[in-house]
């Protein structure tokens, strides 16, 4: 069984498709994006997306959406807003309570806690989770990873992380050493260190050197890139932010550390429109 990823934009917005079941996970496609107020912070992309409008764009229709985080990047009301109502949608704690106040789609589920929890049904062979990052300075909304699973051969579930602005490897192996029937092939990860000062959040996406041990760790074989976007920012977050660029090339070089001791994961950077097709099988 193969999984394909589109790129909708040059940041984090996905089109995931599994035994033609289409998600949609954090579709930012048009306009800004606000966080709070414009003078705080208000982001633009800088590239166009490839996707403006998804049943024109795609000629297909969604069969649900997953929202990892409230931020307005990841849980963007207008491109929300322009899908359908019926679509469910599938969200975090936070982002589901911010969707409901909208009042506009019709089911909205909350992703469980997988700390505590079992994973949710998306459909019968596929399901979602979201692991906390335990830690006395983590912020468990933002430092996360949402786990996406899909049944091969109706015997094991082979899991996709995403983990937009990164996650420590203990808290992830908390849940995953419980686990009997599940393998962790994908991370899906960024590669900038980007970093506000610590009353404006402090580390906010770990970067490649980080995301390089994490899929040595869990021994992924595959790490893509996402959430690198080099926006246009105005406000004052915008006065603070620091972010360190990092390339798929550099990527590597992080790998290249534990060649000797590891199978080092495929890795990829796919472009704004692209799209990658992996066997889940192999």
């Amino acid at each position: 069984m193969s999984l394909t990823l589109r790129h909708l934009n040059d940041d984090t917005s996905w089109l995931i498709i599994y035994d033609n079941f289409k998600i949609l996970l954090d579709p930012w496609l048009f306009g800004s994006q606000i966080d709070y107020f414009h003078y705080f912070s208000r982001q633009e992309h800088a590239i166009q997306p490839s996707i403006q409008n998804i049943t024109r764009d795609l000629n297909m229709e969604i069969d649900a959406i997953i929202i990892s985080h409230e931020f307005t990047d990841h849980c963007h009301e207008e491109t929300l807003r322009s899908l359908s109502s019926t679509i469910p949608i599938y969200a975090t704690t936070n982002a589901a309570k911010r969707i409901r106040r909208w009042n506009y789609f019709q089911y909205v589920y909350t992703i469980p806690i997988l700390n505590n929890q079992s994973q949710l049904n998306i459909s019968d062979r596929i399901r979602v989770g979201y692991i906390e990052e335990k830690g006395f300075l983590s912020l468990p909304s933002l430092h996360g990873a949402t786990c996406i699973s899909f049944l091969i051969d109706n015997q094991q579930w082979h899991s996709l992380l995403y983990i937009p602005h990164g996650c420590e490897q203990t808290s992830i192996c908390e849940w995953f050493n419980k686990q009997s029937n599940v393998n962790i092939c994908i991370l899906l990860q960024g590669f900038d260190r980007v970093f506000n000062p610590i009353w404006l959040g402090g580390l906010l996406n770990y970067g490649c050197n980080q995301a390089a041990k994490l899929a040595i760790g869990l021994k992924v074989k595959h790490w893509i890139g996402t959430h690198d976007e080099n926006k246009i920012a105005s406000g004052l977050v915008s006065l603070f932010l620091k972010r360190h660029n990092y390339t798929i090339d550099d990527a590597k070089l992080e790998l290249e550390k534990y060649k000797d001791e590891n199978i080092i994961p495929n890795l990829h950077h796919i472009q704004n429109g692209n799209s990658i097709t992996i066997d889940l099988t192999e």
